[in-house]
């Protein structure tokens, strides 16, 4: 930030706004990008782990203007040129997995993709739940696109990439989420703290673990079944190769 003109608050609000008219198509598109490559990996994982397409489900959204703009209400009013240097989520993906296993195999396919590159740290909360109870795997990756930049007359492509979240939990985690979002992070927000109501979730949310385990045996059961329509020549979705 050296060098640069210290804005007040309503000076990075109407950055923010400028930011969010200009490149909101941009956004969209790049949402888009991350849907399908995030499908693809998704589908990738299934057919490799004989399991049915749905057992992994992707969700992608950009972040509103206005909850940008809370974000940085809560963060104090950070001093930025790009949104994207206080806010590594303005397009993020949730992956939603029927089982805790297949959670590590879609990071792991992220990570080794052509076409995102993962950047910092992978938080892993399914490993080591927050307090709360909250269990997820987060971490950043960039997505490459084509810029189209005007200069007069002129047009150009560039190559470009976009900072992007993923969020990847089994659905008994988003379930939690879903349900605790309300209490748990709201609340918190406008300065509600209860240990007593902490330490319930935390308990819901171990007992939805031990039965994300529980439903491992599922699994091995829908994969034995793939087997068996393999061998039978009946699974839908493999091409013939006679």
């Amino acid at each position: 930030m050296e060098g640069r003109k210290v804005l007040t608050p309503d000076e990075l609000k109407e950055r923010a706004i400028r930011f969010f008219d200009r490149y909101g198509k941009d956004l969209e598109q790049i949402r888009q990008l991350l849907s399908i490559r995030l499908n693809q990996l998704a589908l990738a994982h299934t057919i490799a782990n004989n399991l049915p397409p749905e057992a992994i489900t992707v969700s992608t959204r950009v972040k509103t203007l206005n909850s940008f703009l809370k974000k940085l209400e809560k963060k104090g009013w950070p001093q930025f040129y790009y949104p994207t240097e206080v806010a590594q989520d303005l397009i993020g993906a949730r992956v939603v997995c029927w089982f805790v296993d297949d959670c590590i195999g879609i990071k792991e396919l992220v990570e080794s993709s052509n076409h995102l590159k993962v950047s910092g740290e992978i938080e892993d909360y399914i490993s080591s739940p927050k307090q709360s109870g909250y269990r997820s795997i987060h971490l950043s990756a960039n997505v490459g696109y084509d810029s189209v930049q005007r200069s007069g007359e002129n047009v150009a492509i560039t190559n470009e990439d976009m900072i992007c979240e993923i969020q990847i939990r089994t659905k008994l985690q988003d379930a939690w989420g879903d349900v605790t979002h309300e209490f748990h992070y709201k609340a918190k927000n406008v300065g509600v703290d209860n240990k007593f109501y902490e330490k319930i979730l935390s308990e819901v949310s171990n007992r939805l673990a031990s039965e994300d385990q529980s439903l491992l045996t599922l699994r091995e059961a829908y994969q034995e079944l793939a087997d068996e329509k393999l061998r039978n020549k009946t699974r839908e979705g493999f091409r013939d190769e006679g």
